[in-house]
């Protein structure tokens, strides 16, 4: 059996890492005739066996430590390894997250690393000149989506949910939820390697803050449907600005427990208005055109990504207010309009190009790593060992589950919509 080309690992449930990675996936396979399987991560192990891949490519290396284990493992093996970035937008204060994430080793166990931005990339360099070799900037390929594909309509979800509201308001939670409890206590050290504990005490008084003020924005405002879109990693539903405000009429509460059909790219198309408390949706809205600000109730120069400096931003509900009634009486925001320039700058620091072709270049990156020559795959003592481990976990799994081994794909079809997506979108 010959091996397969490319073979993608990713969480199951992870919609921004499959619109990262798909269309750079999709284009090798239009215009190259590449192979290429899509399959958990969770079964990582087995599907590097079955497959022999030529290229093993993820979406982000270090998201997670079965993300890290699993690239170290096929690199290891001789399998040649490219990994985009998930959260690419880096700061210079979490610099170290941003590259190595769960790889304490500090080893970088890929071919290529496909970056975001240029910007980025010299971050990244300043500190590891010698990663110069391993590290491109390709653009940010998830964000190619805002023009390849089309979105929901308005009307659509308002018949959908049996609405019939005039004016959508979008906002999208932070997570301050992660700067409490079990959770702040396990990570504590991170966080104070980034945020100060001033900040960290801002966040949590400004919690409260910005409860009270969507709590009064919808009550004022009963003639505006609410979306209120959760952070896909809220851990904590009670420590968050949306806590107790799913019992209003003119809300419709959108999370990744709930409401899965729409993605926050369809939410946003469906909102007049986009706000938030610090979100880098905020640019994503700004490449469908969606106007946006901000409510920071205390104060707005904490160490936090630059999408900000694109919206204005407010402290108080007086102040919401007045842009929410600028904005449905004249159709626009005059102070948004001002930071237009700021805009432009910022989907270059971030995203590098805005055109929706950074799956093309993306594409070349892996072309070269691709035409380099094939090593015959490696099985060392210690790569042996690993998967005699993983493979003795599977059997004992399989066995105490009564498990099919038919389940070892796992929600195998659970990146097949994005493919077909993709595949009417891209021409090449």
């Amino acid at each position: 059996m010959s091996r397969l080309d490319i073979l993608n690992l990713e969480w199951t449930n992870s919609n921004r890492d499959l619109h990262i990675v798909t269309p750079i996936l999709v284009y090798l396979e239009k215009k190259y005739n590449l192979s290429f399987e899509t399959k958990s991560i969770f079964n990582g192990y087995y599907f590097l066996i079955k497959y022999r891949p030529k290229i093993l490519m993820i979406s982000n290396f270090g998201g997670a430590y079965i993300n890290h284990e699993i690239v170290k493992l096929a690199y290891s093996m001789n399998i040649k390894v490219i990994s985009c970035i998930s959260e690419g937008n880096v700061k210079k204060e979490a610099l170290e997250q941003f590259l190595w994430g769960w790889n304490s080793d500090k080893i970088l166990y890929v071919d290529k690393m496909l970056l975001w931005s240029k910007r980025s990339e010299n971050l990244f360099l300043s500190q590891y000149p010698q990663l110069k070799e391993k590290l491109v900037t390709t653009g940010a390929t998830g964000f190619d989506r805002y023009k390849l594909l089309e979105f929901k309509k308005k009307d659509d979800f308002l018949k959908e949910n049996t609405l019939s509201y005039k004016k959508i308001i979008g906002i999208a939670a932070w997570g301050f939820d992660h700067f409490f409890g079990d959770y702040y206590k396990r990570h504590e050290k991170a966080f104070l390697d980034i945020y100060s504990k001033e900040q960290i005490e801002l966040h949590r008084e400004d919690l409260y803050k910005i409860q009270k003020i969507y709590l009064e924005l919808i009550e004022n405002n009963p003639d505006i449907l609410f979306i209120l879109r959760y952070h896909p990693g809220t851990i904590d539903f009670e420590k968050n600005e949306f806590y107790g405000l799913e019992k209003y009429k003119n809300v419709f509460i959108s999370s990744k427990y709930e409401n899965q059909h729409y993605e926050i790219s369809d939410l946003i198309n469906i909102s007049d208005l986009w706000i938030g408390y610090e979100t880098t949706t905020a640019l994503e809205s700004w490449l469908l055109d969606k106007q946006t600000f901000l409510i920071n109730p205390t104060r707005s120069n904490f160490i936090r990504e630059n999408v900000h400096k694109g919206s204005p931003i407010v402290k108080t509900t007086y102040e919401a207010q007045n842009l929410i009634d600028e904005f449905f009486k004249n159709g626009t925001i005059s102070e948004f309009e001002k930071l237009q320039s700021f805009r432009d700058k910022i989907v270059k620091d971030v995203i590098e190009y805005g055109d929706g072709k950074n799956y093309i270049r993306a594409s070349k990156e892996v072309m070269k790593v691709f035409s380099q020559p094939n090593k015959k795959i490696k099985l060392s003592f210690k790569v042996y060992k690993e998967m005699s481990k993983q493979i003795l976990k599977l059997i004992l799994s399989k066995t105490i589950m009564r498990k099919r081994w038919s389940e070892l794909d796992y929600r195998s079809n659970f990146a097949k919509p994005y493919q077909e997506m993709y595949r009417k979108a891209i021409d090449v």
